[in-house]
């Protein structure tokens, strides 16, 4: 997992205090965002808009915590036409190719971790089977040797000395260790496996969602926005999914399929609420605005009062 790095002094910084509340929490919000698909503080003009109105993104641009293409900073890359960069980005954050390697470095880790548990158990399997052949041998000979075998060795049984019964009698029937089972289920919280914590695939392809590394990129954000239009917060929507399926544990070979599915169901859920509760305090004006809230009920009982006294009533 990535992350979108801020100081303990941002919050006093002067930009921050000069942008204001709004246009800095589109500012996290871009951070999150480029540092989760690893654009290295580049953004696309329509992500940017879905994220935030244009007014936050003239003010993060006015105090120079954001840049347009054509813009004069000369610390800073340009952006590709109609997109935005956020300023000094790889002054603070990882770039692409740091995270890719670290990324790529945990997970020979935990391929190492699994080849050694898968090892361990190999071995533990092997020793356990010659354990019980060992065992068998000696019960098959026992018989041979007891015959042979004075009755007592050098005293009397029960006399310092060990006598056949204590010997031989308890060597034989020595069952075998079963052998550790797989465990499937159990994620490696340190990215360190060994021993039964070792995470196994199934042979299927199916993976949970943390091992099949899921997030969206900017072609399922633009899917999403043409299809279902900015109504459907889709990073809502992608917390909840994710939440639900981390905690639900379910396995899936294709997960950005599986959200594909959420998302459709997402705005399905969203229409057919609409079309049950539309909005009723809704009162249009003839500039074409309308009011919406404690403004729509005043206005309306300011028209059921001017309808009253036309009609003669002295309300």
């Amino acid at each position: 997992m990535a992350w979108f790095a801020l100081d303990d002094g941002f919050d006093t910084h002067p930009k921050v205090r000069k942008a204001g509340n709004a246009a800095v929490g589109l500012f996290v919000r871009l951070g999150v965002h480029a540092t989760r698909h690893l654009t290295e503080g580049h953004l696309d003009g329509a992500i940017v808009r879905t994220y935030g109105t244009e007014p936050n993104v003239r003010r993060l641009i006015a105090v120079g915590m954001l840049h347009g293409a054509g813009h004069t900073c000369s610390r800073c890359p340009q952006p590709a036409d109609g997109g935005y960069y956020i300023h000094d980005y790889l002054d603070y954050n990882k770039s692409r190719a740091q995270i890719e390697a670290a990324r790529e470095n945990a997970r020979k880790r935990q391929q190492k971790g699994r080849d050694t548990a898968r090892s361990n158990r190999n071995q533990r399997g092997i020793g356990s089977e010659s354990n019980s052949n060992r065992s068998r041998n000696e019960a098959d000979s026992a018989p041979n040797r007891s015959r042979n075998d004075p009755l007592f060795d050098d005293s009397a049984a029960g006399q310092g000395g060990p006598s056949r019964r204590d010997t031989h009698e308890g060597v034989t029937g020595v069952p075998s260790p079963p052998l550790p089972s797989h465990n499937y289920d159990v994620a490696d919280v340190d990215e360190e496996s060994a021993g039964s914590r070792a995470s196994v695939s199934r042979p299927d392809g199916r993976l949970p969602l943390d091992q099949a590394d899921f997030h969206i990129t900017d072609t399922m954000r633009r899917w999403a926005l043409q299809t279902f239009g900015p109504g459907l917060d889709i990073e809502y929507e992608t917390q909840q999914f994710v939440s639900h399926y981390r905690a639900d544990g379910s396995r899936r070979r294709s997960w950005p399929d599986e959200w594909q599915k959420w998302i459709r169901r997402s705005a399905k859920f969203a229409s057919e609420r609409r079309q049950q509760h539309p909005t009723s305090n809704v009162i249009a004006l003839p500039s074409g605005q309308t009011l919406t809230g404690t403004d729509a009920k005043v206005a309306g009982w300011m028209a059921i009062a001017e309808q009253l006294r036309q009609q003669g009533d002295p309300a």
